[in-house]
């Protein structure tokens, strides 16, 4: 089977927008070579990175260094895995419910090694008789290749843009009315989405009873719950309508509490789907180091304080670019005249740390080499290129069209690095409005970074595309001199997000 499978790689439609707009971020064409700058490459300015916005409360810092050195209680020539961590879960516990998920489902935990593992083990136990899954746009990249690997077919239920691109119950209705399948998809739905969309809670009622009216089993990613930038809004999860019983609630360590690296996530529900989830994490992996446990502990004991910083600063970041977003498209309509817009933005954007940006001015447009610009891919490819600027390709999260998803958080984290290591250093007795001050240059520079990108790299480009008489004010990027590596353009996959 492996053999076959090494000689039949996974296929369909979703996996192949994947493919592509993983190959675009790389800076290489269909057939793997070098075609312009790469994401990761020096110089470039990007988008497309999804980490937190700062270092991690020192706390957490502080706690992954002790267990380190805890030979007693974490030694780490032992194995971990299998015992207990009643804090952790208690604390997880407590965060679930803090972001509306019911007592009676919050307080059955399961953890692994990044709410990814979580969610691929979901969709290995529910879709092993064969179910598919279902989604809406706002997905996590990566989705496709799971479900593609998985031999289950992913289908991608269309929003609309007035509903900002969210998966409703009519058009869920809709999809299963005329589909016909062995046995009922499973629902992945991911609340706030990856553009910032969030669901209400009449919006989740509706969408239950169409699960309870199938038979269907859900799997809510909430790994941006608590990133409302509204924090007094009414946070509402599916596993708090009356098709709760049959829905797992996803979220981690990665986002939110700024600890993407250490790879840890967790997941809670009914007893019956914990226990499976347990059983079968246990019997396939033993991934996820107790130092990491330690650090999600320290992580979520962090003030609340500390944790709405770091919500509002991305929300800042967001109304920026979408100011810059807006001043840039009036620019671009005086110089080539059009009356309809060039670039706006995708939908409002009430959660998280990126927005969805849109192109409907460049829709039937040449790129430089002269070929069509299509797809985010196409674009994310001219804006490396042309800019040395990187996007990530909506494509990938289920937007067809001219659509880029920007995420804000990244850029100049580096500046805050100061300030966060003289905590982790020697830690304050508490934490008010002078230790958050010490963080104001270093955010401030992050969003001179994001404004400089946009004047000084992103607007030239577009008006050397769109009105080439206009001189060019930045020099093109040079092309690195790379040679072809093999499986280039996936290896660095889990990078974006």
């Amino acid at each position: 089977m492996f053999v076959e499978r090494l000689a039949d790689p996974p296929q369909g439609e979703t996996y192949r927008k994947l493919q592509r707009a993983r190959q675009a971020l790389m800076g290489v064409d269909e057939a793997g070579f070098p075609c312009s700058p790469g994401m990761f490459d020096a110089g470039v300015v990007s988008f497309a990175h999804g980490e937190g916005v700062r270092r991690p409360w020192h706390g957490a810092v502080r706690a992954a260094l002790g267990a380190i050195a805890d030979a007693n209680g974490s030694p780490i020539e032992n194995y971990m895995f299998l015992r207990p961590f009643p804090d952790l879960e208690t604390a997880i516990r407590d965060e679930f419910i803090r972001n509306g998920v019911p007592e009676s489902s919050a307080g059955e935990v399961v953890l692994d090694a990044g709410s990814t593992r979580l969610i691929v083990a979901a969709l290995a136990l529910a879709t092993r008789e064969g179910a598919e899954v279902v989604t809406a746009p706002g997905f996590y990249h990566p989705l496709a290749g799971w479900c593609a690997y998985l031999r289950r077919t992913l289908h991608v239920v269309p929003g609309e843009r007035s509903r900002d691109y969210k998966l409703s119950a009519e058009a869920l209705a809709r999809f299963l009315a005329g589909h016909r399948a062995e046995r009922p998809p499973v629902l992945l739905l991911f609340n706030p989405t990856m553009t910032g969309a969030v669901y209400s809670r009449p919006e989740l009622e509706a969408i239950a009873d169409v699960l309870l009216a199938h038979g269907m089993i859900a799997v809510e990613d909430a790994l941006f719950a608590g990133s409302e930038h509204d924090q007094a809004a009414d946070r509402a999860r599916l596993a708090a309508t009356r098709a709760g019983s049959r829905c797992l609630t996803v979220a981690g360590a990665s986002k939110l509490h700024c600890l993407a690296n250490l790879r840890i996530g967790w997941g809670c529900g009914p007893a019956w789907m914990i226990a499976a989830l347990k059983d079968f994490i246990t019997s396939s992996s033993a991934s996820l180091p107790h130092v990491g446990k330690a650090a999600a502990l320290g992580a979520l004991q962090a003030p609340a304080r500390f944790i709405r910083r770091n919500v509002a600063e991305c929300r800042d970041r967001i109304a920026l670019v979408e100011d810059l977003v807006g001043s840039l498209d009036a620019r671009l309509r005086r110089a080539t005249g059009s009356s309809s817009p060039v670039v706006e933005i995708g939908h409002p954007v009430a959660a998280g740390h990126s927005l969805l940006i849109e192109f409907p001015g460049l829709e039937g447009h040449a790129g430089p080499d002269g070929a069509e610009l299509v797809d985010g891919a196409d674009l994310t490819s001219f804006f490396l290129r042309e800019a040395g600027v990187a996007f990530a390709p909506a494509l990938s999260h289920g937007f067809d069209g001219l659509r880029l998803r920007a995420n804000v958080a990244s850029l100049g984290t580096q500046h805050t690095y100061a300030a966060s290591r003289v905590f982790e250093i020697d830690p304050p007795a508490g934490w008010g409005d002078a230790e958050e001050r010490t963080f104001d240059e270093g955010f401030a520079r992050g969003r001179d970074e994001i404004a400089a990108a946009f004047a000084e790299r992103i607007e030239p480009a577009l008006l050397r595309l769109l009105a080439p008489a206009r001189p060019a004010r930045i020099a093109r990027p040079a092309l690195p001199r790379r040679e072809r590596l093999p499986g280039d353009g996936a290896a660095h996959a889990g990078a974006v997000s």
